[in-house]
């Protein structure tokens, strides 16, 4: 950590240069072998690959109950990941070894 306080992206100044410093820093943490593997386990970890199907649940569960939730909770974690995604401009080749990679840890 860098000191008392944790630095925030608003202390560079307007929304703009705040959103610029902001995507610099996803860009530093993400990049490299280090930031690649932390993002497939993240993804691995909080099931982005793998969202639950009704079809899915059903077979599993044999009721209805609790797939609205399972469902909730599903997407509320893959949010953080689209949120990490979203500063970062991965082509279509590293999305797909980032999910390559992410579906072999899980």
């Amino acid at each position: 950590m860098s000191g008392k306080r944790f630095a925030r992206a608003s202390q560079a100044g307007g929304p703009a240069r705040a959103r610029d410093a902001l995507t610099k820093a996803y860009l530093r943490v993400f990049s490299g072998e280090d930031g690649e593997m932390v993002l497939a386990d993240l993804a691995a970890t909080v099931g982005y690959y793998r969202r639950p199907s009704y079809g899915e649940w059903m077979a599993r569960t044999r009721t209805p109950e609790g797939f609205e939730l399972h469902s909730a909770l599903s997407n509320a974690r893959a949010e953080v990941v689209q949120h990490i995604m979203g500063f970062l401009t991965l082509d279509e080749t590293q999305l797909a070894a980032l999910e390559k990679a992410a579906r072999a840890e899980g």
